[in-house]
């Protein structure tokens, strides 16, 4: 188990909940459009919010489905960060905090990717695995675990459905439904739901 949380109760934790916007389905051949980044805790408490668009300028947004998923246009990605900054910034919020994503294999591999561009690599502490937990909780799959169907289930509006830091946000907000629905209470508890 990671050092940083030796020691350690459940609410001393940090969760980084992370969403990304991309350019396609492929986490190496496709790239990061919009990250976001919310600093949470166990109880729901939101510490810390981040947002940026990243700048391609290769982008044809009328030319890729993806577009019409998140609608984000040049214009966004002109104001955006490098992707050097953007990887150096994630780093920062992913030191002593638990990775979280509602599909956490899917915006791994897309920040993967970035990070192996840049002859880099980037450590996830955990990770922890929204959708998992909620298919956890049916397994007969009578349910949708699509992220707007887990906060709508919860009670938890996301403002912009495909906007980077609303679904961290709605991610963030969920977290503690599901840590509760798994009654987990104790570090050794969520290390075991772990993994992308």
């Amino acid at each position: 188990m990671q050092s940083f949380i030796d020691n350690k109760t459940l609410s001393d934790i940090r969760f980084a909940v992370v969403d990304t916007e991309t350019t396609g389905l492929s986490g190496t051949n496709d790239y990061v459009l919009q990250l976001g980044v919310v600093i949470s805790r166990s109880d729901g408490t939101i510490e810390e919010q981040y947002e940026t668009f990243v700048r391609r300028f290769f982008w044809k947004p009328g030319r890729l489905g993806a577009y019409k998923v998140h609608g984000i246009k040049r214009s966004h990605l002109r104001r955006g960060i490098s992707p050097e900054e953007m990887v150096g910034t994630l780093k920062k919020y992913l030191r002593d905090t638990i990775f979280v994503a509602h599909n956490a294999k899917f915006d791994i591999g897309f920040l993967n990717g970035e990070a192996a561009r840049l002859k880099t690599e980037i450590k996830y502490n955990g990770p922890l695995d929204t959708l998992k937990m909620s298919r956890a909780l049916d397994p007969k799959r009578v349910n949708s675990h699509k992220l707007k169907d887990v906060t709508t289930r919860y009670g938890v509006v996301v403002t912009r459905p495909h906007d980077a830091l609303a679904d961290a946000l709605g991610t963030a907000l969920v977290l503690p439904h599901l840590l509760r629905a798994h009654n987990i209470t104790t570090i050794e508890q969520l290390a075991a739901h772990f993994g992308a």
